[in-house]
């Protein structure tokens, strides 16, 4: 009698969390305010026929419901990622199905880099370049899926310290408004955080017997592109983009970056320039342009422009061995 008692007490738990499971799957697990919504939107007596949709809940949450959509987003797996129902939104109106929607985000989940509306870009990308999946979304998002200048955006941080400014970021005609002059020269500006770490940087080279001095930093639009223009009428356009940055794409502008010689006024090379590359990142420098990094900065090396950061990004930027390019994309926008 016993056993007889515990083996039907185990079927009726059995039938209790079974049907538990299936009534909250199917009835009752939006919460009131989606519910208020759905009937707002008069579409609750169709949804509630339905299983549960946690994407049907974010978007109806998130005031980015498109009512059209309100059968199909039942069908797409939700996934934790910020702007998701956005993004499925856009991957809607461009016609795709809710079947390629939970591939793509499939796919593409583990890159927190990727952006929906580039899909393409990196599909053709990664075919053409034979690379990962993680190289292609990087490069495309850098810009590298277009020749250098071909595709410009205009820049709407230039006053924040980590800007990213190359030969697809444009500053316009953006002057930073806190430059201190250096001490060496008051002819050199950088904006007060970028100078008083150069200054430092300065000290403390000069006791490991390196000699640091300026010999350009702040440059204004109008300067950058004279300089430009006479580098052009010397060496031609191409030759010219590889060592020197057209008007509004120069990082001097920001205020932010200095070249510098060694001692007898002589470019950087060899030890002075070992000794910036290990240590320029402790007073919030990263030597901007190296050799290896050329084909995505599209600049020969200089090893004596310096590009002011901040410590703690600087030595993150060496750390990961990265371009800032690359280092921006990823950590950063």
């Amino acid at each position: 009698m016993t056993k007889k008692i515990i083996f039907l007490t185990f079927v009726l738990i059995i039938m209790i969390c079974s049907f538990t499971y299936f009534y909250k799957k199917n009835n009752i697990a939006y919460n009131s305010k989606v519910v208020s919504l759905m009937k707002k939107y008069n579409i609750y007596n169709e949804i509630n026929k339905n299983n549960y949709s946690k994407t049907l809940e974010i978007a109806l949450e998130s005031g980015e419901f498109q009512e059209q959509y309100a059968t199909i987003y039942q069908e797409i797996d939700y996934i934790e990622r910020k702007n998701f129902i956005k993004d499925v939104n856009t991957l809607l109106s461009n016609n795709y199905s809710s079947t390629e929607i939970n591939t793509i985000f499939q796919k593409y989940n583990n890159i927190k880099n990727f952006e929906i509306n580039k899909v393409n870009n990196y599909e053709e990308y990664q075919k053409k370049n034979n690379c990962s999946l993680e190289e292609a979304v990087l490069k495309v998002n850098i810009g590298l899926d277009h020749d250098f200048y071909t595709q410009i955006n205009e820049i709407n941080n230039s006053h924040e310290y980590t800007v990213l400014v190359n030969k697809y970021h444009s500053l316009g005609n953006y002057e930073p408004t806190d430059l201190k002059s250096l001490s060496y020269d008051s002819k050199y500006q950088l904006r007060e955080k970028a100078a008083d770490a150069f200054e430092e940087l300065v000290a403390s080279a000069k006791l490991d017997n390196l000699f640091i001095r300026p010999y350009s930093a702040y440059r204004s639009y109008d300067r950058q592109e004279l300089i430009y223009n006479n580098y052009v009428a010397r060496d031609g356009k191409d030759e010219a983009d590889t060592y020197s940055a057209r008007p509004g794409h120069s990082e001097h502008q920001t205020g932010l970056a200095v070249d510098v010689w060694s001692e007898g006024y002589n470019y950087i090379k060899d030890n002075d320039a070992k000794w910036l590359k290990n240590n320029s990142y402790k007073y919030g420098f990263i030597v901007r342009y190296t050799k290896e990094n050329q084909p995505i900065t599209g600049y020969i090396e200089e090893p004596w422009h310096l590009r002011y950061l901040g410590k703690e990004i600087a030595t993150d930027v060496v750390a990961k061995n990265l371009t800032y390019d690359e280092y921006y994309d990823l950590y950063i926008k």
